[in-house]
């Protein structure tokens, strides 16, 4: 499995990062002047500038020969934005990218602590822990962080789930955001499994799942479909260009395109 790799940090990237999607228009003019103008969804790009500044030797030489791997820009390769949160469909539970428990029943278009209805409440009618899930298509060897907002008016508790790890956290009458750094696990893992669940016979509310390859949770960004995991990127360039500041400080400026959007 080809994953852009991770910093020594944990980090999956040095900031400032810029991301960009580019959108191609087809105009078609008529003979009577008219105009026909539709998108051209196949040319759609999303682009990252990676501003590298400080890397450490290892983590230059991981990129360096991570570019060779895949020989510039022949070679697609999975990376992991930075910017987004990996889960699909982070506020419709209901949807196949996630796996529901048997005796889980959801209930969507309960408050949220933004202020809007886009929370959804779980009951869980079994005799055992039960919840939701949703699997990766990531490395199991990069470093993860697993959040959400929960609550629960029957003070029930909430287990987050990412691969073997687990943390149960109290959940009150009040909207609370919880999360749970996941350690470096099995290299030869390409997926991993990331889920909430609430005890038997418990009700908690969720909102804003969200899944980063970084040791801390950013600001929630909802998904839909894809998440931000992109299998087909690729190098914008055959070429790498890096800057010796010191013996173990390199600056270099990486760009990495998707057609995938």
């Amino acid at each position: 499995m080809l994953v852009f790799p991770q910093l020594v940090t944990g980090a999956s990237a040095l900031y400032p990062v810029l991301k960009r999607q580019r959108m191609r228009t087809v105009v078609n003019v008529l003979g009577d002047g008219s105009k026909v103008v539709l998108a051209d969804g196949d040319a759609a790009l999303v682009e990252w500038e990676l501003h590298a500044n400080g890397l450490t030797a290892a983590e230059w030489n991981a990129i360096e020969s991570f570019f060779e791997q895949t020989s510039g820009r022949w070679q697609t390769f999975t990376f992991l934005d930075p910017t987004g949160n990996l889960l699909a469909f982070s506020e419709e539970l209901s949807s196949a990218a996630w796996t529901c428990g048997a005796s889980v029943e959801l209930t969507a278009g309960v408050a949220d602590p933004l202020g809007t209805t886009r929370a959804t409440t779980l009951v869980n009618a079994g005799a055992s822990a039960a919840g939701i899930s949703q699997v990766l298509q990531v490395p199991g060897n990069f470093q993860y962080c697993l959040s959400a907002w929960v609550r629960s008016s029957a003070g029930s508790s909430v287990t987050l789930m990412a691969g073997s790890s687990t943390s149960t956290a109290p959940a009150s009458t009040v909207w609370s955001r919880v999360a749970l750094a996941v350690s470096r696990g099995s290299s030869s893992a390409t997926s991993v499994t990331f889920g909430l669940q609430v005890p038997a016979g418990g009700t908690g509310a969720v909102f804003g799942l969200q899944v980063e390859a970084q040791l801390a949770p950013s600001d929630y960004k909802m998904t839909g479909a894809g998440g931000d995991v992109y299998a087909q990127a690729r190098f914008a360039s055959d070429q790498l260009t890096v800057t010796a500041q010191g013996t173990d400080v390199y600056d270099a400026i990486i760009r990495i395109v998707s057609p995938e959007n």
